[in-house]
């Protein structure tokens, strides 16, 4: 057995206060606070490439309040690689915490950055859907996640259907 997996050794420890945490924190409100969309170009254009970014989380913790900030910046290229539109969110995801121990700096360091980005993701994920919607782009949909990773492997471009104009009928 590995020193790392042995019973009571500080990662072992870690985990409990993580969960320990996880267990004291009532997630409150999600609100953005910042939301910037920009098409660098005039519609339509042809996306052939989606850069994603995040920043580090910001962390407030002063209880009872526990916020975290999260800061997205979505690019779309051209097949030139030059930018097309850029859109930048920025959620703040509060927590109330119940009384206890302060959490330590490790536990909630390792709690944000296991458990911050699925609260945040479904937010994200509407947020760019309805702002490239709203530049006239075709829809950008982040994928799923999943638990062995912090982000999302999968991004798509939902292509739109060409438009039939419709018969007069006769």
């Amino acid at each position: 057995m590995d020193a790392d997996e042995a019973p009571g050794t500080s990662k072992d420890a870690l985990r409990e206060q993580v969960v320990a945490l996880h267990d004291r924190l009532h997630l409150a409100d999600v609100r953005v606070q910042r939301l910037r969309a920009e098409s660098l170009s005039e519609p339509p254009f042809d996306v052939h490439g989606i850069e994603i970014r995040s920043s580090p989380c910001e962390v407030l913790c002063e209880p009872p309040r526990f916020a975290v900030r999260v800061n997205q910046t979505v690019e779309l290229h051209g097949s030139d690689e030059q930018a097309l539109a850029e859109i930048e969110v920025v959620l703040v995801i509060d927590y109330t915490l119940d009384d206890g121990p302060d959490p330590g700096d490790a536990a909630v360091s390792a709690y944000v950055e296991h458990n911050t980005y699925f609260t945040a993701h479904p937010y994200l994920r509407e947020i760019l859907q309805n702002a490239t919607l709203k530049l006239g782009l075709e829809p950008v949909v982040l994928g799923v996640l999943s638990r062995d990773r912090p982000r999302p492997t999968e991004v798509t471009m939902v292509r739109r259907a060409s438009v039939v104009p419709l018969g007069d009928g006769g």
